[in-house]
This record gives C-alpha cells, structure tokens and sequence, in this order.
C-alpha cells in the first residue's frame, strides 16, 4: 500500500460509505468523514473516524471537512442538486489544496436526468484541474432488497426493466474497488465503469432466488408509471423517482448488457454473482432460513 494520507469520506453512512469507511480504518487509513446527521456520528467516532458535520448543499459548511486531506471519496446523492453538490467540493478543494478526487458516479442510460447531472458533474471534475479517477457502478445487486417483502410473502419480485439484462453489481465490490484506488496508485485520470460478472435479467434474478430460496420465485414486470407512483407513494422525491424511472426504462431497453472486469483489475478478485449476493444475505429474503437448498 502506498502512503494514502489522510482521505474525506462523503456519504459515509450511506450503502457504500458504510463499507468503505471500517475497511479503510482496519488499514490504519486517517480518515475524516462528512455526515449530516449528527445522531449517526458516534459510531464513526467509535472506530476513530474523524467527523465534520454539514451539508453538500451548504457550501459554508464544506471548507472545514476539506481542509488537509489528500483524497477525497466523492458521493452525493441522486437528487437535482448533484451537480452542484460536486461543484461546491471541487471549489472548496482547489482552495484547499490539491487533492485527489475519487468520484463515485454512475452508469446508466444519458435518457435519465440523474445520469445527465452526474455525466455534467464528471465533466466538471475533468476540468477542474484537480488530479481525479471516476468510478462508475451500474444498479446495485443490494436494490433488490426492496422487493424482499413481496418475495417473503407472495413469492413476486415486481421491477419495471422488462427483459432487459444488466450486469447489476454487488455494492461490496464497489467499496473493494474504491479501498484500492484510495490506498492504491496509478488511477489518475481513469474512470472504470464497475459491474457484475454477468448480464441478468429480473427474470433471472427470480429464478435465482427460487433456486437459493427452495421455492418458486416470479418475476412481474410493472408498467414505468405504476412503478413511479409506486415510488412516490414511498416518499421518493418526484424528480428522483422520475430519473430512477428513466434508468428504468434504459435498462429494460439493455443499455446496462454489457459487462467490465473492472472489479478484478482493480481488487484481485472476480466480482461476486448475484448468486453469492443472494445467500450471503438469504436472512433478507427468507422467511424461514431453513428452507433454502444448497
């Protein structure tokens, strides 16, 4: 490992942020982490994470968390402020210094406003002047825990792709490959585009789950629209539910087919099936553990 310095965790206690910020500690990486909720710091204190409290949206409050770091993980959320979220760290960090940033971003279909913020958010990056790598996952394996009710009780996974296939990503893989370019070095000025091993379809997704489960698993595809008011009825954010409909509709058009062996080259080892995701985390899924079949 070379020498990391000191690197800023943005969304540390979010799906990725989680992983990414014990793994980095239990290498003895200084890390500072930039959390809005307060009520979720200690734990980062807990395990000797350094925390600052603020806002992406809040440019004020980004200059303590950027002061003397060497790299910066740069997550933000999906929301219409993306881009200028990214803005404001990169105008905090040129004051700063000149830190690496290391961008989580994405992969998906331009046709989504989500991807054409987070395309315009790389751009900026790229001109910044500031040293960079990209990271760009595709749908997260991890998203189909929000069918695990209707899985447990109707033996349905409803999804609005279609027969599309995606080479869908287990977001462990996305902190592996983030731990190894923040301790790592020759990713300047790279951007890997981050998937799984293999395109599936939501049909496949349900036959895999029937064969881990031990019983039969279906797949409905739900109409784009049902599926965003069913978002909304969540408490999605119209503008988000739009853009993840848009995502939606490229992956069911198989924007997302192909797949990377991005994961390997960047951590050693072959990027997870959804097969492993899958048992790894049956107690998500399973009433009863002990139906399952090897």
């Amino acid at each position: 490992m070379t020498n990391t310095g000191k690197v800023l965790i943005t969304g540390a206690t979010g799906n990725t942020g989680s992983g990414l910020v014990p793994k980095l500690r239990e290498a003895g990486v200084e890390v500072r982490a930039f959390v809005r909720d307060e009520a979720k710091a200690q734990a980062l204190k807990d395990i000797g994470v350094e925390v600052v409290l603020g806002d992406l949206d809040r440019p004020e409050t980004i200059e303590p968390a950027v002061e003397g770091v060497d790299k910066i993980y740069l997550l933000t959320w999906n929301g219409p402020t993306q881009e200028k979220q990214v803005e404001n760290v990169l105008n905090a960090a040129k004051k700063a210094g000149n830190p690496h940033i290391v961008r989580h971003s994405m992969w998906g279909s331009e046709k989504s406003r989500i991807i054409q913020q987070g395309e315009r958010a790389e751009q900026a990056i790229k001109s910044s002047g500031l040293p960079w790598t990209l990271l760009k996952p595709t749908f997260f394996m991890q998203n189909t825990m929000m069918a695990a009710q209707t899985i447990k009780s109707d033996g349905v996974i409803y999804w609005d792709t279609g027969n599309g296939k995606l080479g869908m990503i287990d977001v462990r893989d996305i902190v592996d490959s983030a731990y190894a370019v923040l301790t790592g070095s020759g990713h300047d000025g790279k951007s890997y585009i981050l998937t799984g091993p293999k395109a599936i379809s939501m049909q496949d997704v349900a036959n895999t789950f029937s064969k881990v489960l031990g019983r039969d698993i279906n797949y409905v595809n739900v109409p784009h629209e049902a599926s965003l008011q069913s978002m909304v009825s969540m408490g999605f954010p119209e503008w988000i539910a739009r853009g993840y409909g848009e995502l939606m509709e490229g992956f069911s058009q198989g924007f997302a087919s192909q797949v990377t062996d991005n994961v390997e080259t960047l951590t050693g080892h072959p990027a997870r099936s959804f097969e492993q995701f899958a048992r790894d985390y049956i107690q998500v899924f399973a009433a009863q553990v002990s139906t399952a079949i090897s």
